[in-house]
């Protein structure tokens, strides 16, 4: 059976809407976006639907239509929500531990965390899935999370307005996710044998 990306699509439709508002007035979005020195609640959210110009919105709605449109339809649409939102606050939570330890105060938005969080499940429960770096140089997607994760590593402390602590943490939130669908999925078979095996005595 074929089911629909709903989140997929609701996702991008959020962050394409919160855009033209901030086309709008984009400084009177401010006080969503994640400041490190002195977070608030809602910024944990809020700064993930919102982009730095439209470059920035195309290639992470991009990423996320590319791995996430294989991803919900493998864990479904409530599963996918809640890790979409769990990697993109984890991932604010690792940007402003990261800010305050290197004493850095620049604002971020974006969410990159959260489609890094996509990313990494996608690759452990599907390994063998083949992506494309820049577009034209097949990988595998494990392989390739994996060129991502030590690009981001070595990165961590460059100045270049990139957020490489909020995609590690994200990262690591989908690792832990698909492994415990992972987990679970082998639990739920093993008591099928069992069952089955105990039925037929």
């Amino acid at each position: 059976m074929i089911k629909p990306n709903i989140a997929v699509f609701a996702i991008i439709a959020a962050c394409v809407i919160v855009f033209m508002f901030e086309l709008a007035d984009y400084e009177a979005t401010a006080p969503l976006w994640m400041f490190p020195t002195y977070p608030m609640p809602w910024m944990f959210v809020t700064s993930i639907f919102l982009h730095g110009g439209f470059e920035h919105l195309f290639f992470n709605m991009l990423m996320l239509f590319m791995f996430g449109m294989t991803l919900e339809r493998m864990i479904g649409s409530t599963r996918f929500v809640f890790l979409f939102l769990l990697a993109g606050i984890v991932g604010n939570v690792g940007y402003v531990l990261f800010c305050l330890a290197t004493g850095s105060d620049v604002p971020a938005i974006g969410a990159s965390g959260a489609i890094y969080g996509i990313f990494a499940c996608l690759a452990i429960l599907a390994p063998d899935i083949k992506v494309y770096l820049f577009f034209f140089i097949p990988l595998k997607i494990i392989h390739a999370l994996l060129l991502y994760a030590v690009v981001d590593i070595l990165f961590m402390g460059a100045n270049d307005s990139i957020a490489h602590a909020a995609h590690i943490a994200g990262l690591v939130v989908g690792l832990a996710f698909a492994l415990y669908i992972k987990k679970k999925y082998l639990e739920r078979q093993g008591y099928r044998v069992s069952y089955s095996f105990d039925s037929g005595l």
